[in-house]
Parts: structure tokens; sequence; C-alpha cells
């Protein structure tokens, strides 16, 4: 990485923009997927405001499913605060009006977003892997505990962040020219005058496999306990929906593999970083891409079946299964 800004550097003032470069086209790319991802993440969103704001089908169990929203509006912030932090700024773009600007603060909390949405892109997994492994040790009580979990776990995912990126409140943002193969102009966002000369590095790498491992052990209880009760389901739509909540919670892993891979490389292989930055919003969007599709296009929730009446389905149903 590079520890020179390009603030009021004439040369970068005076940058014009080429359209025709690599990091334009692979920045223009993911729209393909992204804008219609948009789309069924509304969808998504309107059969949680019917199913369980306004219905309150018993059928569902709504904390799995507000997680899964409230993991699914985590990854679009995550997702725009990379564009703004890295895939715009690569371009070249922004690289004149940057250079004529000050360091200041709002490059900062353009920074700090994506930090912040990085670390709760790591914790909304365990939350969810968490809340699937409480019916299977505690069905009776399955509402009450969920309940307690996520009314104590929003709130700490929230403020968790602020524990690691306090120092940065004195900071100012400044742009930095990328390094190795990339351009004259191409550039990045980063931050200066930090308290006690804190780095998000480390504490990032830590973060990263601590959440990685809690996620990871969750969801080995969940599966040796379920292998040791050979609990066989008898509605081939609460087969359907483990089987959804399993490649969901998978899907989310490699946000964890691109950000280790990245914070690895920063500490150890600095002048290496730049490649690997380019390859991390790739991570997020993972995260952000195959979550919703994957929820949308196997959870039985989302198809359209005839079913039976309600009631007599609640009378069918043990509290237990829940299918989602």
């Amino acid at each position: 990485m590079n520890n020179e800004t390009i603030n009021g550097d004439i040369r970068y003032i005076n940058y014009r923009f080429d359209l025709f470069t690599i990091p334009v086209l692979t920045t223009c790319l993911p729209l393909i997927y992204l804008i219609p991802t948009i789309f069924v993440i509304i969808k998504i969103f309107r059969v949680y405001v019917d199913s369980v704001m306004i219905k309150k089908n018993d059928a569902i169990n709504p904390h799995v499913f507000f997680v899964i929203v409230l993991q699914l509006t985590l990854s679009f912030f995550y997702m725009l605060a990379d564009y703004s932090t890295i895939r715009i700024p690569a371009t070249g773009i922004i690289t004149s009006w940057c250079a004529s600007i000050q360091p200041n603060h709002f490059l900062k909390i353009l920074y700090f977003s994506s930090v912040y949405f990085n670390y709760t892109a790591m914790m909304m997994p365990s939350l969810l892997s968490v809340l699937r492994v409480v019916p299977v040790y505690n069905p009776i009580n399955l509402d009450s505990i969920c309940q307690k979990i996520v009314r104590v776990s929003i709130p700490v995912i929230v403020l968790y962040p602020f524990l690691f990126c306090f120092p940065l409140i004195p900071a100012i943002g400044d742009c930095r020219q990328l390094l190795g193969t990339y351009q004259f102009g191409q550039i990045y966002f980063y931050w200066t005058g930090s308290w006690f000369g804190w780095r998000m590095a480390e504490t990032l790498i830590l973060n990263s496999i601590f959440w990685l491992a809690t996620c990871l052990i969750s969801n080995l209880i969940l599966y040796k306990k379920i292998k040791k009760l050979q609990i066989k389901r008898e509605s081939a739509k609460l087969r359907k929906a483990e089987r959804s909540l399993t490649l969901i919670t998978i899907s989310m892993f490699p946000a964890y593999i691109t950000n280790f891979i990245l914070v690895f490389v920063f500490i150890f292989w600095p002048t290496a970083s730049a490649y690997f930055l380019a390859l991390r919003p790739y991570g997020s969007d993972c995260d952000f891409v195959f979550v919703p599709w994957i929820f949308y296009m196997t959870h039985p929730i989302f198809k359209q079946q005839k079913v039976t009446p309600l009631g007599a389905q609640r009378a069918g149903l043990e509290r237990t299964n829940t299918i989602i």
C-alpha cells in the first residue's frame, strides 16, 4: 500500500479519466448481477412484511426471518461502502476531485463505513447459526429464547464495531495512489492521524478468525445433535427449509475468506495487498448475492403452492416444526 497522499498534487488534479480501463470494467460488470439481486431482496422484504408483520404466520420463525432480512440490509450497505471506497476510486473517475480537496473527515467516514459493515458481515452468520441451534436443544421455549437472543445480539452487533473503530475519531481521510500494476490516477481511500497509532488490520484478522470459528462450531454442534437424535422430518417443506438455511449459512463464508486473505497479505506483504484489494469486494458480493438468491429459490415460503388451511396446518405441526 501507499503512504503518500495525492491531495493537492497538481499531477492528479489535472488527471483525465479514461473510460476504457480494467478497473472501470470490473466496476460495471457486477451491476449485471447486483441489480437483479436488489429486486429479489425487495420481494423477500415484501414476504417478510406480509407473513411476519401482518399475518403473523405461526409456521414461520420470525426471529430467523428477521435476522436474514437484517443481514441482507447490512450486506446492501456493505456493498455500497465497497463501491464508494474501493471500486469507484480505483476507476479514476473521482481522482481529480479528490486531489483538489484537502484531507477531511468525510473521506474518513467513507472508509469507516466499509470497516463498520465489514464487522457486521462477520457477526451475522454466527447469530443465524446460533438461532438454528436453539430449536434442537430447547424446542419448547423456542420463541422466548430466540427473542432474548435477538434482543441482546442486535444492539451488540450494531455497537461492537465501534470498539475497534473509535480510534479513528480524530483521523482524517485522504486519497492515495494504488501501487503495483495499477495505472496512474487509480486511487483508494485511507486515513491518517488516529489515536494510539491504531491500525485496523490486526483487529480485523483476529475478528475474522473468531467469528468464523464461532459460526463453524455452532453448525458442528447443530449437525452433531441432529445426527445424535436421528431427527427425521416428515414434512418435505421442513426438509427443504433446513436445506435452504444450511446453504445460506455456507454462502456467507466467502466474505470471511476474502477478508481474511486481504488483511493477512496487508500485514505480511503490504506491497502485494493492492491486488487482493481488488478481489475483496467480490467476497462481499457473494454474501450480498448468494444469500437472497438461495433463500428465494430454495425456501418453501416463497413457493406458490396450494396448502392446507392455516388452522389445520397449525393443528398438525409441532412448535419445533416451523418452516423457517
